[in-house]
């Protein structure tokens, strides 16, 4: 029944997490400071429409030129106490010759999720597009920081729900660790979500 009343207020308020489906964004905005390829596990918590949200994903990373990294992945999300495998892909574009400033990096960002569900016998599918900037810099003893800002469209198949396009932004750090790093933040569209997680570098990081 409290799946039931959270749909409802999804489909008539569209009130969600940034990055919805998926983790949180994590890293920095220039691709050279990471492996080639990487792999990841993160959680994402909060409270959507009043109910706890949780959500654990893995994804995986790929520098596929000096300027784009893609990546997909997959989890496991609950809703109180119902569950979905929502899946996405997505890419990072990093772009070198911006002139705001030199001590900072920028990309820019575009994801798509997607999850079913089965809610009193009736198909539920939520999809979610992402459109985002990111800016990073880097602090003293490697500790990296980011905040993130874009808009976020939520299209939900349950009845008579139609789509919504929301503005979202979020900020967090990672952290140098072993043979990867560790980062935490949030994500805000409405309500607030926090993550962490922990990143690690499959191939050795190509030095300048």
């Amino acid at each position: 029944m409290r799946f039931v009343l959270l749909i409802g207020c999804l489909v008539s308020s569209v009130q969600v997490s940034a990055e919805y489906l998926g983790l949180l964004n994590g890293r920095s905005a220039d691709p050279a400071s990471y492996s080639p390829m990487s792999v990841e596990a993160g959680v994402v918590s909060g409270s959507l429409g009043g109910v706890d949200y949780q959500h654990f994903g893995i994804r995986l990373n790929s520098r596929v030129s000096s300027k784009v990294v893609v990546f997909g992945d997959v989890g496991n999300s609950q809703f109180g106490s119902s569950e979905g495998t929502p899946f996405g892909l997505g890419m990072f574009i990093h772009l070198p010759d911006q002139r705001i400033n030199e001590k900072l990096d920028m990309a820019f960002k575009a994801s798509y999720h997607a999850a079913s569900y089965t809610v009193a016998g009736r198909s539920l599918n939520i999809t979610g597009s992402s459109f985002e900037l990111l800016v990073s810099g880097l602090a003293e003893e490697g500790v990296g920081g980011y905040a993130s800002v874009g808009f976020h469209r939520l299209n939900v198949e349950f009845g008579g729900a139609d789509a919504s396009t929301e503005f979202g932004f979020g900020a967090g750090i990672s952290v140098p660790l072993g043979p990867g790093e560790a980062y935490a933040g949030f994500d805000f569209i409405d309500e607030v979500t926090l993550g962490v997680g922990f990143r690690y570098f499959l191939q050795v990081i190509e030095q300048p």
